[in-house]
């Protein structure tokens, strides 16, 4: 036996409207050919501004009663006469704005006279007390000149905007089903061109050259929502949308038992219906993705084919990208970032699933930037992106130039998986993140935003971490990972980066150098790598990129320090301590330094350290500041820290760097007397007294 489903009759959006229309009364009241034999109601004419009526009635003497206003008005509809109908139903609901709009007539300071003048239209017709008049008999008026301004057609729908949004007389239920035929009717007469997919073309591209549909097939439409918003019935009007035009809903071919899929609908018209429905309301975007489709059962977003759903998802209604921010279509969208970065496709289909466009994660970016409402979404300033144009050796320069342009101004907040993800894909494939040639490098985008994550800035998604690290591994971004991260493993990645991206070396094994090897360990891992260490020719040592870095973070954290306090952080805090930053920095440093190079870059570095310092004849006015590198650079033994094990006197990173000792001299001498200058656990001793321990009788040993 044939199931229910299969017997179910397919029907033409004529019929459709048909069977709506039938259910109306003030429809088939107007479809009614009962009228008042020889009546004519009036004539008029336009003279400048001046507008002239004249009332006719030719059975006035022989029957001296008024003609109801139903017969009037199927009358005039039977001959497609809408406008003087219309005219005829808005004058006797007194609604004086509606009669200007369907006429053209601006408001002026003439007004009081205007009002006057449309009331000649309805001499003749039995008169109505709108006060005290019956409500059924009114809500029936209303219902007809509803019915009125539709036969009317696009020309007449700004008036019946305007009605719909101030009448409270008219049925919801039965305007409803009228403008849901009309749009039914108007949609399949659609002429717009049904663009298809060339060479080098996608979606996305498709999308910015897609012909919007006429006035004449959107009007009926957007008539609908006003009502179904001032109204407040949203729900059920969509709801009987959905079952009148399911395909032109989900750009679709319709699927016909036993008949081949005829086309799908234009995309121009896709986009002007939902477009139209998403800007209704702010409801109306969930009110959408609740439908259900009657062809599988399933909701609006999983009835809709994967290209309608790339396309669905850049959808922006003032300036929001309101489907993004959905939980069904923000997951969806995570999916599919989260493939195309396990399995990056470099062609235009992959073997595993279909190419995400550039254009499309262009779009990702710039709505979550949208939709918190930050500078760099409504557009960037001029310096800001000259500045972060300007390849500074240090990224985290430029990222500080951005800062102020990614903070959210809304409770939204950014969307740090989708964000990130995107910008992991863009800089993979080395695009911009947004078209144009004065714009902010995408590595530097994605840094400052991995920063914001990795210091959990207010938003209202939740922030998978861990997902997110995983995708930076995958994409291989240790710049993002490491901000993400934050602290002292964050600061450990981010030196990571700089010596991997130099040299031939694993991850691990950096990490290895940077952190867990004491100096002796660390030095002949690096003699073995510096081995294949190519030299740029040069006639001076200069410091490259990776090196201007460690400046950055030297500066940043060991040199600007001003408070005993940034000493003295739990053995497991992500705190980043001075001593902590100078030991990683320096370490990383001479990794970057060529072996014939050291000596050169030993000059340099010290007197870069001097300036910084304002240090001269052991005086300087950072002695906080020299107290941390005197622990960083002389010391070798701190308990929980690095180095442990190292007894060696040559075993310290002053003398691997290869700094003259009247420098080293100096720094000691210039934060003489601070505890801080020497570890913690010698500290204790001095301060309890168990082991009394001179470190100006030390500084002897140092004398050049």
């Amino acid at each position: 036996r044939r199931s229910s489903r299969s017997k179910k009759i397919v029907l033409s959006h004529k019929a459709k409207s048909s069977r709506m229309l039938r259910h109306c009364s003030s429809w088939t009241q107007l479809q009614s050919r009962r009228t008042a034999y020889g009546q004519v109601l009036f004539a008029f004419a336009r003279f400048g501004t001046q507008l002239q009526s004249l009332s006719l009635r030719t059975n006035a003497l022989q029957n001296p009663l008024s003609t109801p206003f139903n017969h009037v008005l199927s009358w005039l509809c039977q001959r497609r006469d809408y406008y003087t109908a219309a005219s005829v139903a808005l004058s006797l609901l007194d609604d004086a704005d509606a009669v200007y709009d369907l006429r053209g007539i601006a408001k002026t300071g003439d007004a009081i006279g205007e009002l006057s003048i449309h009331k000649g239209l309805i001499d003749g017709i039995t008169p109505l007390c709108i006060d005290g008049g019956s409500r059924v008999t009114m809500t029936s008026l209303a219902d007809m000149a509803v019915g009125c301004l539709i036969k009317g057609g696009a020309e007449m729908s700004s008036a019946l905007e305007g009605f719909l949004l101030r009448n409270e007389l008219y049925d919801a239920s039965d305007t409803c089903l009228m403008l849901v035929g009309a749009a039914t009717v108007a949609v399949s007469q659609d002429t717009s061109l049904d663009l298809k997919l060339t060479e080098g073309q996608n979606i996305v591209t498709m999308l910015s050259s897609v012909e919007s549909p006429k006035l004449e097939t959107i009007w009926p439409v957007r008539c609908l929502l006003k009502m179904a918003v001032v109204r407040n019935c949203l729900r059920s009007t969509l709801l009987v949308l959905n079952a009148a035009i399911p395909n032109e809903l989900r750009w679709r071919a319709p699927q016909r038992i036993g008949v081949v899929s005829t086309k799908r609908p234009s995309l121009g018209l896709f986009v002007a219906l939902v477009g139209t429905i998403l800007e209704s309301s702010n409801e109306a975007t969930r009110v959408l993705l609740d439908l259900l489709d009657e062809e599988s059962g399933m909701p609006f977003w999983f009835s809709i084919e994967e290209d309608t759903r790339l396309a669905l998802s850049l959808l922006s209604v003032h300036g929001k990208y309101v489907m993004i921010q959905e939980p069904e279509v923000r997951a969806w969208a995570l999916e599919r970032l989260k493939t195309e970065i396990e399995f990056p496709s470099k062609h235009k289909y992959h073997h595993i699933h279909s190419h995400l466009p550039d254009e499309w994660l262009r779009e990702i970016v710039s709505g979550i930037f949208c939709n918190a409402e930050t500078e760099i979404g409504l557009g960037v300033d001029s310096s800001n992106v000259t500045n972060a144009n300007d390849q500074s050796p240090c990224y985290r320069e430029a990222m500080r130039s951005i800062r102020d342009l990614l903070i959210p101004n809304n409770r939204c907040g950014l969307d740090f998986d989708l964000l990130i993800a995107a910008l992991l894909i863009l800089a993979h494939r080395h695009k911009e993140w947004r078209e144009g040639s004065a714009t902010i490098p995408t590595q530097i985008l994605l840094n400052a935003v991995c920063e914001m994550a990795g210091k959990r800035v207010e938003s209202k998604f939740v922030f998978d971490s861990a997902t997110v690290l995983r995708q930076c591994a995958l994409a291989e971004n240790i710049q993002a990972a490491a901000l993400i991260v934050g602290g002292k493993n964050g600061l450990i990645l981010e030196c990571v980066d700089l010596i991997t991206s130099k040299m031939d070396i694993e991850i691990k094994d950096a990490e290895t150098a940077l952190f867990a090897a004491t100096v002796n360990e660390f030095k002949d891992m690096m003699d073995v790598i510096h081995q294949n260490f190519n030299l740029d020719e040069e006639s001076e040592f200069t410091p490259s990129g990776g090196q201007f870095h460690l400046l950055w973070l030297l500066e940043e954290h060991v040199l600007s320090v001003v408070k005993y306090g940034e000493f003295d952080s739990p053995r497991n805090s992500e705190k980043l301590e001075p001593v902590f930053v100078g030991r990683l920095c320096f370490r990383a440093w001479y990794s970057l330094t060529h072996p014939t190079d050291r000596s050169e870059s030993a000059k340099w570095l010290e007197s870069w350290l001097r300036s910084k310092l304002e240090l001269s004849d052991g005086k300087s006015s950072k002695r906080l500041a020299c107290a941390a590198l005197v622990r960083v650079l002389l010391w070798v033994d701190e308990a929980g820290q690095l180095d442990l094990g190292d007894s060696d006197e040559d075993s310290i990173l002053a003398t691997l760097l290869g700094f003259d000792s009247r420098f080293i001299s100096e720094l000691a001498q210039a934060c003489c007397g601070l505890i801080q200058s020497i570890p913690p656990h010698l500290a204790d001793e001095v301060i309890t007294g168990m082991n009394h321990f001179s470190f100006e009788a030390s500084g002897s040993l140092l004398n050049a």
